[in-house]
């Protein structure tokens, strides 16, 4: 299966080959600079249900509101990981 890292590389190098010389890349692109890793923005259902169940919110709001406590742990586990990558 295809990464996204590997389909958009495929692409950029389709529409390079439609450039002229003048305009193609010189150097090859580094290959340190891609991301490390996958990012998991996911919960488990069993832990998004957990969530729910115990919502300080009065109403419920949808999930993609900021303000769910689903896309709060979401941005925690986020931030973890980033400063984990960050750290060393």
């Amino acid at each position: 299966m295809l990464t996204l890292t590997d389909i958009v590389m495929r692409g950029q190098a389709a529409f390079e080959a439609t450039l002229p010389d003048y305009f193609k890349r010189q150097v090859e692109p580094v290959e340190d600079l891609l991301p490390i890793g996958n990012v998991n923005l996911t919960l488990t259902d069993e832990r998004q249900r957990e969530i729910c169940l115990n919502c300080p919110l009065a109403d419920c709001v949808d999930v993609t509101d900021p303000r769910c406590p689903i896309r709060v742990e979401q941005r925690r586990l986020w931030r973890e990981q980033n400063r984990r990558r960050t750290d060393g």
